[in-house]
């Protein structure tokens, strides 16, 4: 137990930092920076300040967006782990959130490589890339209200124990945490060394399949009821899908991201209806008394 009491002392107050208003302010700050910092770089680089093989010479004016956003899913990533403790459905719509985001920042991407001096017909196959993640998004963006709209919170611990599953839960985001600002070092690091951007994005879908994983493992202390087994291993497989959907090759990333949001409503639609039909069940029928 002195474990989890220094887990909670831990997570608490990083928890209220990264959900307060002045951290609010800060991060906005930090993102119009950013944005307009590359902004000037580019200019810089249009001027031709600046020598092209260098890691800043490579900045143009497209780009400062898709860097910008870069960041803004950094952020997201980061609130992710704050979603993690208050319950499983609600860290695989914040996943969700994250993914659609991915969808629209892999189009500002293909937009960063347009090349307005060149018609429009000689890059067609970038402008149907763009609509394909765009529309996408947008798909898993209605999808997710749904998503929202479908769920029910239903506590499955005794009021004895539910502090102290609080607390593992904690645990896990904190070892989330860790394992993404580690990550994002390592991701800036490589970029400092070779000048190439590679982002953590998928892999960090990795870290969370292996988090939901350990959830659901601990899940089971306090729970054998067989909807609830089923429901949180169900969502380990849409976290599957999701980081699949990552992988995939422009078109098949945009369907696989909406059967990956399907999947999760269908998920928790049917929990629902198996819940209730078996709740109605035991209250026409109880259980005999020993």
């Amino acid at each position: 137990m002195k474990l989890l009491d220094l887990v909670q002392q831990a997570y608490h107050p990083l928890h209220e930092f990264w959900e307060s208003r002045r951290t609010n302010y800060f991060l906005s700050g930090v993102l119009v920076s950013v944005f307009v910092l590359c902004m000037v770089v580019a200019l810089v680089n249009y001027l031709g300040w600046l020598p092209t093989g260098s890691l800043m010479g490579r900045v143009h004016f497209l780009q400062a967006v898709e860097i910008s956003f870069t960041l803004l899913l950094f952020f997201e990533m980061i609130s992710l782990v704050f979603v993690i403790p208050q319950s499983i459905a609600n860290s695989i719509g914040k996943q969700i959130e994250i993914l659609s985001l991915v969808l629209l920042r892999s189009s500002f991407k293909e937009f960063s490589h347009y090349q307005f001096q060149l018609p429009l017909q000689s890059q067609l196959e970038s402008v149907y890339k763009m609509v394909s993640d765009g529309v996408g998004a947008l798909l898993v963006f209605l999808l997710l209200s749904f998503y929202y709209g479908v769920q029910r919170h239903r506590a499955i611990t005794e009021a004895g124990d539910r502090q102290q599953f609080v607390a593992l839960k904690q645990f896990i985001a904190l070892l989330v945490l860790a394992t993404l600002l580690g990550l994002s070092g390592h991701d800036l690091l490589f970029l400092l060394r070779s000048g190439v951007w590679v982002q953590s994005v998928d892999r960090f879908y990795l870290i969370l399949i292996f988090a939901d994983l350990l959830f659901m493992l601990v899940a089971f202390r306090y729970t054998l009821h067989y909807p609830d087994i089923f429901r949180y291993s169900a969502f380990v497989l849409v976290t599957v899908f999701i980081r699949f959907s990552l992988l995939a090759p422009v078109y098949y990333n945009a369907l696989l991201s909406l059967f990956s949001v399907l999947f999760a409503i269908a998920v928790v639609y049917f929990h629902n209806l198996f819940t209730d039909g078996r709740l109605a069940y035991l209250a026409r029928n109880p259980p005999p008394t020993r």
